[in-house]
């Protein structure tokens, strides 16, 4: 067996490949010159064949000069002041021109970070509070690009909405959290579409170098035919919100709103998501039915889980394990596994080794190190996105694939708090929606006892 180094010279070299085959908007197909692992092995593995085309995305410094885009920031938390931060991060002529949030402490907060730290003001008028925020910030005629960061039960119908008044779009995961918001943002998609519109969504490890080199060789049939796969995000707690005295029921979720299923679709969807979606992305597969388990643990506030574990069968018999955890005091593992008929593949070193447990090749990040300044994927991934406007060649498949990660992820936390099989052709097909019929910023009628944490199953009968 010959193992294949890769030097930093080579993995440059390759670099550039991928630059000449994976252009702006481009779509490499399994038979490119991608196809091969080095010029010795061309030929040596069967590329896997799809319908999805296989996506390489052009990764550079920064992105391509052009027309000025500015862009409207929807949700100013932290990841909306992450997002406006790695957006401006992502090349030249980038700028705020207006900020939407349903707190004026936190957009102020941000708005005076872009004001002391990138010179950026943004003037009275184009700041915007309140549930209908979006819309006033989307229906603005100056602005080229929509940055969602909202809960994400609001995810879907933001990015319709921006797509109607004719912007381009990046959404932070999830697509949606339940079959109504899936469909209404795969609406939004085939609306993109026919604009001739760009939909991203952050799910980064798309645009992570390590991720798209083992992607590549995946999809070039490196590890054989897809058989199974593990994938895992287990952490420590997440943080949470003490509830203020002076908060009402609403503001108290929507500031806490990890910890509440109807605003995050429970951490299944706000993080296991990425790792589900990293299995949809490398398998091209679609799952058929998942039977889950978990509970309600350790955690101090809201009515979401803190562990799954869930089975889930895609197309072809192929099997998933999908696990996920926030507990303190426990072995952490946030990664991905995918087992073939010839080898695996493990983002826990970005390496794949034969079946035998030999390392036949790995990522090597400090030639990406020697060749690229910038190797944040946050940044990459709306450097992506801007090349993809500048150039006039509009693109929407990962937001594609999110759709389907998001479905999985929801299907799966139903089958977790019921303990019941759930079947793909059923779940996606349902009229489940977590939104509630009635937004404001008071009260809730029977609070306490409404927002519970679910228990699977049935109480074990008496025993005589």
């Amino acid at each position: 067996m010959v193992k294949e180094k890769i030097s930093r010279r080579q993995f440059i070299s390759r670099s550039a490949l991928i630059g000449a085959a994976g252009t702006v908007g481009g779509v490499t197909g399994t038979g490119s010159i991608l196809s091969s692992c080095n010029g010795e092995s061309k030929g040596k593995y069967t590329p896997l064949l799809s319908d999805i085309p296989v996506y390489i995305p052009e990764t550079g410094n920064k992105a391509i000069d052009g027309k000025p885009i500015r862009a409207g920031i929807i949700g100013c938390g932290n990841r909306g002041s992450g997002a406006v931060n790695n957006f401006l991060s992502a090349g030249e002529g980038l700028t705020i021109t207006a900020m939407a949030d349903i707190f004026p402490d936190r957009l102020e907060q941000l708005r005076k970070h872009l004001r002391e730290n990138r010179k950026i003001e943004v003037p009275d008028e184009k700041i915007f509070y309140g549930f209908d925020a979006y819309k006033k910030l989307c229906e603005e005629p100056d602005i080229d690009y929509v940055i969602i960061a909202t809960p994400s039960i609001f995810h879907a119908e933001h990015t319709k909405y921006a797509i109607e008044q004719g912007k381009n779009v990046f959404c932070e995961k999830a697509a949606g959290i339940d079959p109504v918001s899936c469909r209404t943002f795969a609406a939004a998609i085939k609306q993109a579409q026919a604009k001739g519109l760009t939909i991203q969504t952050g799910a980064q490890r798309h645009h992570e170098r390590a991720y798209v080199e083992g992607y590549r060789r995946v999809r070039d049939g490196m590890i054989g035919r897809i058989t199974s796969a593990v994938v895992k995000w287990n952490q420590g707690v997440m943080n949470y919100r003490k509830r203020r005295p002076e908060w009402t029921d609403m503001e108290y979720m929507l500031r806490d709103f990890f910890s509440w299923n109807w605003l995050c679709g429970d951490h299944v969807i706000d993080q296991l998501v990425h790792n589900i979606d990293v299995f949809t992305w490398f398998s091209h597969l679609k799952p058929v039915s998942v039977v889950g388990m978990g509970s309600q643990l350790q955690r101090r506030t809201g009515d979401i889980f803190d562990n799954f574990c869930l089975d889930i069968e895609y197309e072809g018999g192929v099997r998933v394990n999908a696990q996920a955890r926030q507990i303190e005091g426990c072995s952490n593992d946030i990664s991905e596994t995918i087992i073939g008929t010839k080898g695996v593949w493990t983002s826990k070193d970005h390496s794949i080794c034969d079946l035998d447990g030999n390392k036949i090749w790995q990522f090597d990040r400090e030639a990406e190190k020697a060749q690229f300044k910038q190797t944040d994927p946050y940044v990459l991934e709306h450097m992506d996105v801007i090349n993809h406007i500048r150039s006039g060649k509009p693109i929407t498949l990962e937001a594609e694939m999110l759709v389907t990660s998001s479905l999985t992820g929801a299907m799966g936390r139903e089958s977790a708090y019921t303990g019941k099989e759930y079947k793909w052709s059923e779940f996606t097909a349902s009229d489940l929606s977590l939104m509630p019929k009635e937004l404001h910023l008071g009260n809730i009628k029977d609070f306490a006892t409404r927002y519970v944490p679910p228990k699977m199953g049935k109480i074990a009968p008496d025993i005589n």
